[in-house]
This record gives structure tokens, C-alpha cells and sequence, in this order.
């Protein structure tokens, strides 16, 4: 049976789309790539029992537009075995550039007599048939191919092709020497007469073999595995998404965890949504990210567990991502930081302020801060508190409870197989380590002390959720031309001013900085040093300036301070996060009926006296380490996402109930 027989055969019972009601089959079916409608079945196939084409053009020029073959060679071998050859020059009816000559050794005289592309182009196609075609940097070479089939012959190629540079690339990128006869010496393959079209097909066909053998050994054996290691933009659209949207369409609209998994059952992709069914349609078409989309035609499952609210599910995901290895890291992937700026502070001016605390604008953050939770809603891990009506709020929450359901598209006979260990992600092919989706909290010291994106570690500000985040970021980088404290060739002491000038803009003190200059302006030392006194009088009419301009960030935008209360639908109760400049510091769960006690003050200033320090100091340093910058990204995202989910209660809407001197 021929390729595009097998293609228009009718399918046996087994691979038959299933009704609707069938689920469990659907299943077998789903899990097996294969037999997804937008695949043929043969792809499934070891290459040794398919049939391909060896082939070779050498050309003109690259364009197939403005460019003509000069010679064709191609070797078809079906169950690895080779069944014919084809092979002739072409009359290219134009001047051969010396270039050429001189790589190919073809020159005019060979071609006279050459028949020309027209008619041999039908011979052509009919060798090649419905076989997959394989050629070192087989894009160009189909491109003409394509071409002629579609312009002499109004026919489109609707073959599969196998690149064996791309293969080599994303596969085997330690091979020093990538062009055909480097990886043929690579695998100790005799070079024949390079660039002649017969030889490169041989030498095509021996490295594709051995190149076969290499995937094999690590498990991918599938024509299907080498196109996905392949993984050009064109194959990817041939193959398509593993999951289609007849797969998740019972999906429930609740918030969870999502999982997808590869042909070798392991996690490739998991993210938390608030939506679990916009989440899978959104994995059911390619998108625009390469990277991405090879995941997504390497999908063969998926799973998700339900959560109370959207927080939960962010706070769950925080600690898978802990267990696993994955290639696209849904943080970085989805942008979840894109909306937020992060203002460094260089490492010698710590150094400065460490030795010269008097001359410190603003407060530093203790160099060991300690994380106070681990994760919504699994353990109550808070500080120990003597008060017994937050300590039976706190004891609510179970060790590592669970407060999650498996969900996926299959029956309730099926659900139970579902439930399989999340062990580490093995990546596909070494392509998909591109670092593009990769989060690194390393700070870059090449880079401007305005970050925006993902936080990195170091010491400073962070600000977010921003409405207009580029906008900002043009503000700050203005700010720094004014005053340049990242400039390590100027005196230490004056890159100390320029960051207390820099950042009382920032976070709206202006006036407290003018009033520290004019004391400065106004001291005994400068009343006689006009130069001093111009200086600072400069300063302090560029302050007013500012400030007239708007140049301080929004107050909304500074990490929030308050609870976050949530109703829990599947407990009945109330979940509140204490959530202290951005971060949840601690959990806790009240029952609906006994929510006034967030209304009482001395319930209230038990539960924020443990952080009293830092209540009332919005311009405090953070140290941002991988904790931290975790946590602030976390509920800076819920904040952004949440869409009516919960009630977020503001520290300064309910500061008159915090009363550090109530009685104990």
C-alpha cells in the first residue's frame, strides 16, 4: 500500500474517531499520535519501513524566483533499502556564475545539450512520488522543487521532508563541522565528489542512517520523532497540535493546575489558570513562538487538578515548579512580570552605605529575611502565635493539605490512570533549551539598574502591577541621565546623592528631599561657598520641577500591603492571605460566620505586630532573592488576573484597627 493510499484508507475500528460517549477509547486513541486526524498513520513508522528520497539539486543561485537547476539526483529506498535512482543535468537557459563553476566543476558545455527543467520536471515528480524527501538543507533544495511542480505543472508538494542539517543542529550540536562532508567526516563517512548532485545525495542518504541510529538509541525511533526534532516552522504546521479542541471541550471553566504531557507520558508544559477550559482551547492551535509550538505537536495528554481560587493554584504551581525541569517556564513564557520594574542598587554603594550609615537616605532591607509560608492553603507554617483565637484560625489548615480534584477528558473508568507520578521533564531535543522561556533570577551587570521583566536578585525596588510599564521605564531612564548613581566613574559619596535624589522622586517624598537640601544650602559650611550653594539650589529647582511633572510613581503601584480574603466554595470558609509589601507572609482560614473577627482590633494587630517593622516603610530596600522575587511576582500576577475573585482590603483602608498597645 502507497503512502497516499494509506492515507485515504479506510481505517480499521481501532483508529476510527470515537463518538462522543466513548471516552476510555478515546483515550487509547488520544495517546497514540499517530492517530490524530491531522497526522498520517505511517508517521508512526520506523524509517526503515518508509519510503524516502535522497536528493541533491545544484543551482544557480538560492532564489528559486531568479535562479535555475543545473542538475538533479535523488535515490528512493523503501524498508531501507534502495528501489531506483534518477539523475540528469539540466539546461538552466542563462549564464552559470564562475561561483558556481568552480564549487560544482559543471560549466556551460555540460548543460548545452541538457534537456531543460520542463521536461524532466514530470519524470521527476513521478520518482518522487508520495515518498518523504531528505536533503542536507533540504528547504532550499524543496523550494525549487515546490516551485517548478506548482508553476510548469499547477501542482502543490504536499510531501513530508527531513532536513539533516536541522536535525544535526538541534540534535547534535557538538558537531564541530555542520555542512554535509563536515558531518559525514563526523561519522567517518567517505566524502565522494562533493557538490555533485549524486554524490551529496549518497553522502545524504549515509549521514540521515546514521544520524537515524544516534535517535534511536535514545528513543526516538518515529519518522514522527526525527520531524519533531526537526522542527521547522512548515513541519510544525504539517504535524499540528497534539490536543484538538473535541478533546477538551467538557473541560470545567474552574481554576487549577494544568499539566500537558509528551509522548513519553512525562510534564512538558504545566501552568495555573483561572479558566481550565480557556487554557486547553489556548494549547488546541499553534501560536507564534516556535519554541512553543514544538512542545505543543509533542503533546499526547494532559491533566489538571482543581483548585478553591486562582491564588491557591499560583501558590501550588510556585511549588511544582520547584519539582520539575521544564523547558518553557509558564512564568516567563505567559509574561507574567512584563507589567513590572525593578530598580537595583550597585553592589559598591551598598558597600558605601555599610560603612557610612549616616549618610543613608532610606532603610535596608535585614540581609536574612525570613519566608514565613510555603504555599496557600498546604501547611501553616507561621511564626507561633500565643493568641488562641489566630492560633485555631491557623490550625484550620491541615499539614499539606489538599484541597484539589483530577480532572481531565476522559471517563471516570479512566480518571484513576491519570494519577501518574511528576517526575523530572527530559527535554524532547536539545533545540528546546533555547534559554528564550528559561527563568533566571541572575542580575546582568552589563545591563541599565531599571529592570523591567522578570526580577532578578540583587538589592532595591520593585513596582507593579504598572498600567503603562514602558512609560515608566522611559520616566526612570530620564530620572538616571538626571542622575547617573549607577556611573562607577563617579565619586562614591556623589553616586550617593544622586540615589537619594533619584529615588525621593520615585516614591513621591520630593518635598522631604528638598527640605534635606535646603538645610544643606542653609548649613555654616556652605553660607560662604556660592558654588556649593548654586549647586544645591540647582538641585532643588529640578526637584520642583519634577515634581510639578508627575515624575513619582503611582501609590497603586508600590507592592501592596493588607488581606487578601477569599471564599473557599468547597470548605465554606473564608481563606485569608496577610500579604506584607507584596508578599504572603502567612495563611489562615476563618469560617464565614466568624468573619467580623477581621473587623476587630485586637484580632487584627495580632495578626500583623509580627511584621510592625516594616508596616510603615513603603520605601524600603528589598534583597531579592529567588524567594522572593517568586513571591512578588506571584501575587503581583494574582492582583492582575484575579478578575473580581475575592476581596483584596487595602493595610491603609483598615490601619485605624492596628493598635500596637492594645492589651494582651
Amino acid at each position: 500500500m502507497t503512502i497516499d493510499q494509506e492515507r485515504t484508507h479506510p481505517k480499521s475500528p481501532e483508529g476510527q474517531r470515537r463518538p462522543r460517549g466513548a471516552r476510555q477509547s478515546e483515550r487509547v486513541q488520544f495517546r497514540n499520535p499517530a492517530h490524530l486526524p491531522n497526522r498520517p498513520a505511517w508517521l508512526s513508522r520506523s524509517p526503515k519501513s518508509v519510503q524516502f528520497v535522497f536528493f541533491d539539486l545544484e543551482t544557480t543561485g538560492g532564489n528559486p524566483s531568479n535562479s535555475e537547476v543545473i542538475e538533479i539526483a535523488a535515490i528512493k529506498e523503501r524498508d531501507g533499502k534502495e528501489i531506483g535512482r534518477f539523475q540528469t543535468l539540466v539546461n538552466p537557459r542563462r549564464h552559470i556564475p564562475r561561483p558556481v563553476r568552480e564549487i560544482t566543476g559543471i560549466d556551460q558545455s555540460m548543460v548545452r545539450d541538457a534537456p531543460f527543467i520542463e521536461d524532466v520536471i514530470d519524470e521527476l515528480l513521478s520518482f518522487i512520488a508520495d515518498s518523504v524527501l531528505v536533503s542536507h538543507g533540504v528547504l532550499n533544495d524543496f523550494s525549487f522543487i515546490a516551485h517548478y511542480a506548482r508553476t510548469l505543472r499547477a501542482k502543490e508538494m504536499p510531501n513530508f521532508y527531513v532536513c539533516t542539517h536541522l536535525l544535526v543542529s538541534n540534535y547534535l550540536p557538538n558537531v564541530p563541522v555542520k555542512s554535509l562532508s563536515g558531518v559525514a567526516n563526523y561519522f567517518g563517512l567517505p566524502v565522494g565528489n562533493a557538490h555533485r548532485a549524486m554524490a551529496d545525495a549518497e553522502m545524504t542518504r549515509d549521514v540521515f542512517w546514521e544520524i537515524h541510529k544516534v535517535c534511536e538509541k535514545n528513543g526516538f525511533k518515529s519518522v514522527e520523532d526525527l520531524l519533531k526534532i526537526q522542527a521547522d516552522n512548515q513541519t510544525l504546521s504539517r504535524l499540528g497540535p497534539g490536543l484538538l479542541s473535541h478533546h477538551v471541550e467538557k473541560a470545567p471553566s474552574t481554576p487549577g493546575l494544568l499539566y500537558l504531557f509528551n509522548s513519553s507520558r512525562e510534564v512538558t508544559y504545566m501552568s495555573a489558570t483561572s479558566n481550565m477550559r480557556k487554557s486547553l482551547m489556548n494549547v488546541t492551535e499553534l501560536s507564534d513562538e516556535r519554541d512553543f509550538n514544538r512542545l505543543l505537536v509533542d503533546v499526547t495528554d494532559f491533566k489538571f487538578e482543581r483548585s478553591a481560587h486562582f491564588l491557591a493554584a499560583l501558590l501550588q504551581e510556585k511549588k511544582e515548579l520547584k519539582k520539575l525541569e521544564l523547558s518553557v517556564d509558564p512564568r516567563k513564557f505567559e509574561g507574567r512580570a512584563d507589567n513590572t520594574v525593578q530598580i537595583l542598587l550597585p553592589e559598591e554603594l551598598l558597600n558605601y552605605w555599610e560603612s557610612n550609615p549616616s549618610a543613608l537616605p532610606f532603610s535596608l532591607p535585614d540581609r536574612e529575611e525570613p519566608v514565613r509560608h510555603e504555599g496557600f492553603l498546604l501547611a501553616a507554617s507561621a511564626e507561633p502565635d500565643d493568641d488562641s483565637e489566630i492560633e485555631a484560625a491557623r490550625n484550620r489548615i491541615p499539614h499539606r493539605e489538599r484541597n484539589q480534584y483530577v480532572y481531565a477528558h476522559l471517563g471516570t473508568e479512566a480518571r484513576e490512570s491519570l494519577k501518574v507520578p511528576i517526575r523530572k521533564t527530559k527535554r524532547l531535543v536539545n533545540a528546546v533549551k533555547n534559554p528564550k522561556y528559561k527563568l533566571s533570577r541572575s542580575a546582568d551587570t552589563r545591563r541599565s539598574c531599571v529592570h523591567m521583566g522578570h526580577l532578578v536578585s540583587g538589592t532595591g525596588w520593585f513596582f507593579g502591577p504598572l498600567e503603562q510599564p514602558k512609560l515608566v521605564r522611559k520616566r526612570l531612564d530620564d530620572l538616571l541621565t538626571l542622575w547617573p548613581f549607577h556611573d562607577n566613574s563617579l565619586p562614591i559619596d556623589e553616586r550617593a546623592q544622586l540615589a537619594s535624589h533619584f529615588m525621593s522622586v520615585v516614591v513621591g517624598k520630593t518635598d522631604e528631599e528638598i527640605q534635606r537640601l535646603v538645610a544643606q544650602k542653609n548649613a555654616v559650611k556652605n553660607i560662604f561657598n556660592p558654588i556649593a550653594r548654586h549647586r544645591l539650589s540647582q538641585k532643588i529647582d529640578l526637584l520642583k520641577a519634577l515634581k510639578s511633572e508627575q515624575y513619582a510613581l503611582p501609590p497603586q503601584s508600590f507592592p501592596k500591603t493588607g488581606l487578601a480574603v477569599i471564599t473557599n466554595t468547597d470548605t465554606k470558609e473564608l481563606d485569608v492571605a496577610v500579604v506584607v509589601h507584596g508578599r504572603i507572609r502567612q495563611q489562615f482560614r476563618l469560617p464565614v460566620e466568624e468573619a467580623e473577627k477581621l473587623r476587630s482590633s485586637r484580632f487584627f494587630t495580632r495578626l500583623m505586630s509580627p511584621y510592625h517593622t516594616e508596616l510603615f516603610q513603603g520605601d524600603r530596600c528589598i534583597g531579592f532573592t529567588e524567594e522572593i522575587c517568586n513571591d512578588l511576582e506571584l501575587f503581583s500576577h494574582w492582583l492582575n488576573k484575579r478578575r473580581g475573585e475575592g476581596e483584596w482590603v487595602d493595610f491603609e483602608v483598615i490601619a485605624p484597627l492596628y493598635n500596637p498597645h492594645v492589651s494582651e
